[in-house]
């Protein structure tokens, strides 16, 4: 071998190590962001529950608004799950958490009749039926069902 041969395969393994450190650095970084994302989405919850409950006592006119934002931050995360921008376990997480509130507000009578009145047009909570859509076709991950009529306007 003559030395560009020795200078061209020593150059080549630098090129692949630095492939690897670029690809570890990707993965990190996804992982870091979806995690970020999901500390984000968590506060936005508890402040979007904390101020729904607190309506539901105080400010009965208020509460339909705070139950709009709740329902708002619930069709921003399922968009977010859709896109694909969490991953690992920030997105089991998120999976578990929509799971769940969703199962909780569909089990209350009356958002079920608060929510007729926020539909819009026929694209209002169309992340949330794409989530379930999506995640129901897995065995055994989601226990809620959403009405149709939360998100079929009939006129």
């Amino acid at each position: 071998m003559t030395p560009s041969d020795w200078i061209a395969a020593a150059s080549l393994g630098v090129a692949a190590a630095a492939l690897a450190i670029s690809v570890y650095a990707i993965v990190r970084a996804n992982k870091t962001t979806s995690a970020a994302t999901l500390v984000t989405l968590n506060e936005g919850f508890r402040q979007g529950w904390e101020k729904y409950l607190q309506g539901l006592t105080t400010e009965p006119d208020a509460a339909s608004y705070h139950l709009a934002e709740l329902l708002n931050l619930l069709e921003i995360a399922c968009a977010i799950y859709l896109e694909g921008s969490v991953s690992g376990n920030s997105r089991k997480l998120l999976v578990e958490y929509l799971d769940n509130a969703l199962s909780l507000l569909t089990s209350i009578p009356s958002v079920d009749d608060q929510v007729l009145q926020l539909l819009q047009n026929e694209k209002t909570f169309s992340f949330i039926k794409g989530f379930l859509g999506k995640v129901e076709k897995k065995p055994s991950v989601l226990s809620v069902t959403i009405p149709p009529k939360w998100y079929e306007l009939k006129p």
